[in-house]
Protein backbone atom coordinates (compact mmCIF):
# COMPACT_ATOMS: atom_id res chain seq x y z
CA UNK A 1 0.00 0.00 0.00
CA UNK A 2 1.60 3.43 -0.77
CA UNK A 3 0.60 6.31 1.11
CA UNK A 4 3.06 8.57 -0.76
CA UNK A 5 1.47 8.87 -3.92
CA UNK A 6 1.88 12.07 -5.56
CA UNK A 7 2.41 13.78 -2.23
CA UNK A 8 6.74 15.15 -1.55
CA UNK A 9 8.80 12.79 0.15
CA UNK A 10 9.87 15.01 2.69
CA UNK A 11 10.65 15.04 7.19
CA UNK A 12 7.52 15.66 9.26
CA UNK A 13 6.42 18.17 11.19
CA UNK A 14 4.72 18.24 14.86
CA UNK A 15 1.92 19.16 13.61
CA UNK A 16 1.22 16.25 11.06
CA UNK A 17 2.69 13.83 13.10
CA UNK A 18 -0.18 14.21 15.91
CA UNK A 19 -3.20 14.75 13.45
CA UNK A 20 -1.62 11.80 11.44
CA UNK A 21 -1.29 9.76 14.96
CA UNK A 22 -5.06 10.79 16.21
CA UNK A 23 -6.68 9.81 12.86
CA UNK A 24 -5.27 6.16 12.82
CA UNK A 25 -6.53 4.20 16.06
CA UNK A 26 -9.86 2.95 14.32
CA UNK A 27 -8.11 0.29 12.48
CA UNK A 28 -5.04 -2.43 12.50
CA UNK A 29 -1.68 -0.57 11.93
CA UNK A 30 0.97 -3.02 11.02
CA UNK A 31 3.68 -1.09 12.95
CA UNK A 32 1.75 -1.08 16.65
CA UNK A 33 0.84 -4.79 15.58
CA UNK A 34 4.69 -5.50 15.28
CA UNK A 35 4.85 -3.96 18.52
CA UNK A 36 2.25 -5.62 20.62
CA UNK A 37 4.12 -9.09 19.35
CA UNK A 38 6.86 -7.29 21.07
CA UNK A 39 5.36 -6.69 24.15
CA UNK A 40 4.60 -3.15 23.58
CA UNK A 41 2.49 -0.89 24.47
CA UNK A 42 2.10 1.32 21.50
CA UNK A 43 -0.66 -0.35 20.44
CA UNK A 44 -4.68 -0.19 20.38
CA UNK A 45 -7.32 -2.92 21.01
CA UNK A 46 -8.27 -3.20 17.00
CA UNK A 47 -4.36 -4.15 17.07
CA UNK A 48 -4.29 -6.33 19.57
CA UNK A 49 -7.51 -8.49 18.39
CA UNK A 50 -6.02 -8.72 14.97
CA UNK A 51 -2.64 -9.94 16.75
CA UNK A 52 -4.37 -12.27 18.59
CA UNK A 53 -5.89 -13.72 15.69
CA UNK A 54 -2.60 -14.13 13.88
CA UNK A 55 -0.67 -15.73 17.04
CA UNK A 56 -4.06 -18.35 17.04
CA UNK A 57 -2.64 -19.06 13.92
CA UNK A 58 0.82 -18.94 14.27
CA UNK A 59 1.76 -19.11 18.15
CA UNK A 60 5.42 -18.49 17.23
CA UNK A 61 4.81 -15.35 15.69
CA UNK A 62 5.76 -13.20 19.44
CA UNK A 63 9.24 -15.61 19.18
CA UNK A 64 9.86 -15.04 16.06
CA UNK A 65 9.54 -10.97 15.81
CA UNK A 66 11.55 -10.63 19.34
CA UNK A 67 14.26 -12.65 17.24
CA UNK A 68 14.11 -10.03 14.60
CA UNK A 69 15.09 -7.73 17.07
CA UNK A 70 17.55 -9.12 18.31
CA UNK A 71 18.98 -9.67 14.69
CA UNK A 72 18.49 -5.46 14.64
CA UNK A 73 20.69 -5.29 17.37
CA UNK A 74 23.27 -7.46 16.79
CA UNK A 75 23.18 -5.86 13.16
CA UNK A 76 23.59 -1.88 14.36
CA UNK A 77 26.67 -3.49 17.24
CA UNK A 78 28.57 -5.34 14.29
CA UNK A 79 28.17 -1.91 12.13
CA UNK A 80 29.21 0.30 14.86
CA UNK A 81 31.76 -2.00 15.37
CA UNK A 82 33.01 -1.40 11.72
CA UNK A 83 32.89 2.38 12.05
CA UNK A 84 29.95 3.08 10.93
CA UNK A 85 28.54 6.07 12.79
CA UNK A 86 24.96 7.07 10.50
CA UNK A 87 22.47 5.05 9.56
CA UNK A 88 19.40 5.07 7.48
CA UNK A 89 16.56 2.39 8.14
CA UNK A 90 13.63 2.43 5.41
CA UNK A 91 10.77 0.51 6.26
CA UNK A 92 11.16 1.79 10.05
CA UNK A 93 7.60 1.06 10.80
CA UNK A 94 6.64 2.22 14.38
CA UNK A 95 9.33 2.94 16.79
CA UNK A 96 8.93 -0.06 19.27
CA UNK A 97 10.79 -1.68 21.25
CA UNK A 98 15.20 -1.31 20.84
CA UNK A 99 14.99 1.49 18.30
CA UNK A 100 18.01 2.09 16.35
CA UNK A 101 18.61 5.29 17.30
CA UNK A 102 18.85 3.96 20.62
CA UNK A 103 20.70 0.95 19.44
CA UNK A 104 23.59 3.74 18.40
CA UNK A 105 23.82 5.60 21.65
CA UNK A 106 24.30 2.60 23.42
CA UNK A 107 26.97 1.26 21.76
CA UNK A 108 28.49 4.83 20.47
CA UNK A 109 27.17 7.56 23.21
CA UNK A 110 26.85 10.98 21.20
CA UNK A 111 28.47 9.79 18.00
CA UNK A 112 25.48 8.96 15.59
CA UNK A 113 22.93 9.91 13.31
CA UNK A 114 19.59 8.15 12.07
CA UNK A 115 17.45 8.48 9.23
CA UNK A 116 13.95 7.01 9.80
CA UNK A 117 12.41 6.06 6.22
CA UNK A 118 8.55 4.71 6.07
CA UNK A 119 5.94 4.88 3.46
CA UNK A 120 3.32 5.23 6.13
CA UNK A 121 2.79 8.27 7.59
CA UNK A 122 1.56 7.26 10.50
CA UNK A 123 4.72 5.62 11.39
CA UNK A 124 6.62 8.30 10.18
CA UNK A 125 4.36 10.54 12.85
CA UNK A 126 4.91 8.12 15.60
CA UNK A 127 8.69 8.06 15.18
CA UNK A 128 8.41 12.04 15.01
CA UNK A 129 6.61 12.09 18.81
CA UNK A 130 8.66 9.25 20.10
CA UNK A 131 12.10 11.21 19.02
CA UNK A 132 10.67 14.83 20.08
CA UNK A 133 9.63 13.31 23.54
CA UNK A 134 13.13 11.94 24.23
CA UNK A 135 14.65 15.28 23.10
CA UNK A 136 16.48 12.78 20.02
CA UNK A 137 15.41 15.15 16.81
CA UNK A 138 18.60 16.66 16.64
CA UNK A 139 20.46 13.94 15.23
CA UNK A 140 17.90 11.80 14.02
CA UNK A 141 15.28 12.62 11.54
CA UNK A 142 11.56 10.85 10.39
CA UNK A 143 11.07 10.98 6.74
CA UNK A 144 7.40 10.17 5.42
CA UNK A 145 8.36 8.22 1.76
CA UNK A 146 8.23 5.41 -0.28
CA UNK A 147 10.83 2.70 -1.05
CA UNK A 148 9.73 2.32 -4.05
CA UNK A 149 10.09 5.98 -5.00
CA UNK A 150 13.63 5.64 -4.15
CA UNK A 151 15.22 9.01 -6.52
CA UNK A 152 13.03 10.71 -4.42
CA UNK A 153 13.53 9.77 -1.09
CA UNK A 154 16.59 9.83 -1.47
CA UNK A 155 16.73 13.40 -2.58
CA UNK A 156 15.25 13.40 1.03
CA UNK A 157 17.41 11.52 2.96
CA UNK A 158 20.30 13.99 1.04
CA UNK A 159 18.22 16.96 1.89
CA UNK A 160 18.24 16.23 6.04
CA UNK A 161 21.62 17.23 6.47
CA UNK A 162 22.59 14.49 8.64
CA UNK A 163 24.37 11.92 5.87
CA UNK A 164 27.93 12.37 4.88
CA UNK A 165 29.11 10.32 1.59
CA UNK A 166 32.61 10.71 2.57
CA UNK A 167 32.15 8.17 5.43
CA UNK A 168 30.37 4.33 5.79
CA UNK A 169 26.27 4.53 5.77
CA UNK A 170 24.79 1.30 7.67
CA UNK A 171 21.29 0.84 5.25
CA UNK A 172 18.68 -1.32 7.44
CA UNK A 173 16.11 -3.41 5.17
CA UNK A 174 14.81 -4.85 8.43
CA UNK A 175 11.46 -7.06 8.17
CA UNK A 176 11.05 -4.27 4.98
CA UNK A 177 11.59 -6.41 1.79
CA UNK A 178 9.16 -9.15 2.42
CA UNK A 179 6.18 -6.32 1.63
CA UNK A 180 7.49 -5.39 -1.64
CA UNK A 181 5.91 -8.41 -3.60
CA UNK A 182 7.06 -7.55 -7.13
CA UNK A 183 10.72 -8.96 -7.30
CA UNK A 184 11.60 -6.61 -10.04
CA UNK A 185 10.69 -3.56 -7.99
CA UNK A 186 12.23 -4.66 -5.25
CA UNK A 187 15.61 -5.08 -6.58
CA UNK A 188 15.89 -2.19 -8.51
CA UNK A 189 14.99 -0.05 -5.61
CA UNK A 190 17.88 -2.14 -3.49
CA UNK A 191 20.49 -1.88 -6.42
CA UNK A 192 20.18 1.91 -6.62
CA UNK A 193 20.66 2.76 -2.94
CA UNK A 194 23.46 0.12 -2.66
CA UNK A 195 24.99 2.24 -6.05
CA UNK A 196 25.07 5.39 -4.36
CA UNK A 197 26.68 4.46 -0.40
CA UNK A 198 30.18 4.71 -0.67
CA UNK A 199 32.94 2.04 0.06
CA UNK A 200 32.74 0.78 3.45
CA UNK A 201 29.11 0.44 3.89
CA UNK A 202 26.90 -1.94 5.27
CA UNK A 203 23.64 -3.76 4.01
CA UNK A 204 21.26 -5.46 6.79
CA UNK A 205 18.45 -7.19 5.18
CA UNK A 206 15.65 -9.81 6.71
CA UNK A 207 13.15 -10.96 4.95
CA UNK A 208 10.02 -13.56 5.82
CA UNK A 209 11.27 -17.01 4.49
CA UNK A 210 9.32 -20.38 4.51
CA UNK A 211 12.46 -22.40 3.35
CA UNK A 212 13.03 -25.52 4.87
CA UNK A 213 9.85 -24.89 6.89
CA UNK A 214 7.56 -28.39 7.61
CA UNK A 215 4.59 -28.37 5.27
CA UNK A 216 2.12 -27.23 8.44
CA UNK A 217 4.12 -24.19 8.99
CA UNK A 218 4.56 -23.02 5.87
CA UNK A 219 0.54 -23.24 5.62
CA UNK A 220 0.20 -21.25 8.61
CA UNK A 221 2.40 -18.24 7.63
CA UNK A 222 1.05 -18.83 4.22
CA UNK A 223 -2.22 -17.51 6.21
CA UNK A 224 -0.90 -15.27 8.21
CA UNK A 225 0.49 -13.01 5.13
CA UNK A 226 -3.04 -13.54 3.44
CA UNK A 227 -4.37 -11.86 6.39
CA UNK A 228 -2.08 -9.29 6.29
CA UNK A 229 -2.83 -8.55 2.72
CA UNK A 230 -6.54 -7.26 3.50
CA UNK A 231 -5.99 -5.40 6.76
CA UNK A 232 -2.73 -3.95 5.98
CA UNK A 233 -0.34 -4.45 3.56
CA UNK A 234 0.40 -7.05 1.26
CA UNK A 235 3.43 -9.71 1.89
CA UNK A 236 5.26 -12.95 0.35
CA UNK A 237 8.01 -14.83 1.04
CA UNK A 238 11.50 -15.20 -0.73
CA UNK A 239 13.96 -18.13 -1.00
CA UNK A 240 17.56 -17.78 0.92
CA UNK A 241 18.94 -17.81 -2.94
CA UNK A 242 16.45 -14.60 -3.74
CA UNK A 243 17.23 -12.99 -0.35
CA UNK A 244 21.14 -13.65 -1.58
CA UNK A 245 20.52 -11.27 -4.80
CA UNK A 246 19.34 -8.36 -2.95
CA UNK A 247 23.43 -8.00 -1.44
CA UNK A 248 24.56 -7.71 -5.39
CA UNK A 249 28.06 -8.37 -5.17
CA UNK A 250 28.72 -7.14 -1.63
CA UNK A 251 30.75 -9.52 0.71
CA UNK A 252 28.93 -10.96 3.05
CA UNK A 253 29.66 -11.21 6.52
CA UNK A 254 30.10 -14.96 6.90
CA UNK A 255 29.79 -16.47 9.25
CA UNK A 256 27.41 -16.28 10.21
CA UNK A 257 26.20 -15.92 6.35
CA UNK A 258 22.28 -16.09 5.41
CA UNK A 259 20.49 -17.50 8.18
CA UNK A 260 17.98 -17.65 10.22
CA UNK A 261 17.51 -14.65 12.68
CA UNK A 262 18.42 -16.04 15.54
CA UNK A 263 21.44 -18.05 13.99
CA UNK A 264 22.54 -14.32 12.84
CA UNK A 265 25.05 -13.94 15.45
CA UNK A 266 29.26 -13.67 15.92
CA UNK A 267 31.77 -13.50 18.51
CA UNK A 268 31.61 -9.85 19.88
CA UNK A 269 28.78 -8.75 19.83
CA UNK A 270 26.08 -9.10 22.99
CA UNK A 271 24.38 -12.59 22.72
CA UNK A 272 20.70 -11.32 22.41
CA UNK A 273 20.19 -14.62 19.99
CA UNK A 274 17.91 -17.58 21.73
CA UNK A 275 19.25 -20.08 19.55
CA UNK A 276 18.53 -23.35 20.98
CA UNK A 277 15.41 -22.74 22.94
CA UNK A 278 13.43 -23.89 19.92
CA UNK A 279 14.30 -24.41 15.99
CA UNK A 280 15.58 -21.40 14.36
CA UNK A 281 13.33 -22.18 11.27
CA UNK A 282 10.54 -21.23 13.17
CA UNK A 283 11.53 -17.57 13.20
CA UNK A 284 9.73 -17.20 9.77
CA UNK A 285 13.16 -14.87 8.61
CA UNK A 286 15.95 -15.36 7.09
CA UNK A 287 18.89 -12.50 7.78
CA UNK A 288 22.40 -11.39 6.65
CA UNK A 289 24.77 -8.34 6.23
CA UNK A 290 27.12 -7.29 3.44
CA UNK A 291 29.97 -4.64 2.96
CA UNK A 292 30.93 -2.83 0.05
CA UNK A 293 34.05 -3.30 -1.05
Amino acid sequence: MDNTVGKPIRAMSEDEARRLFQASTDKPHEGRIYDWYLGGNSNYAVDRDFADAQIRLLPDIPWAARQNRGYLARAVQYMINEGVRQFIDIGSGLPTQGNVHQLAERFAPGECHVIYADHDPVASAHAYLLLEQSGQLERNVPINGDFLRYEELWTAIRETGLIDLGRPVGLLLVALLHFVPDDAAADQAVRYFRELLPSGSCLAISHASTEHMSVDAKARLENVLKNYDAATSKARTRTRAQVRDFFGDWELADPPGLVWTPEWTMPGLEQESLVGEMDASRSQAIAGLARKP
